[in-house]
């Protein structure tokens, strides 16, 4: 069980840090450019 638990955890942690990649390289992140609302809104338009 343990063993299982590492590698589902080992593999979820590669997908965040390819998906942030992503974001990254993308230019994604800049969509939104305040935080914790987006263009005054909770909900983007």
């Amino acid at each position: 069980m343990y063993r299982k638990s590492v590698k589902v955890s080992l593999i979820l942690v590669y997908l965040v840090i390819i998906a942030g990649a992503v974001v990254r390289m993308t230019g994604s992140g800049m969509g939104c450019p305040d935080w914790p609302k987006c263009f005054g809104y909770y909900i983007p338009p």
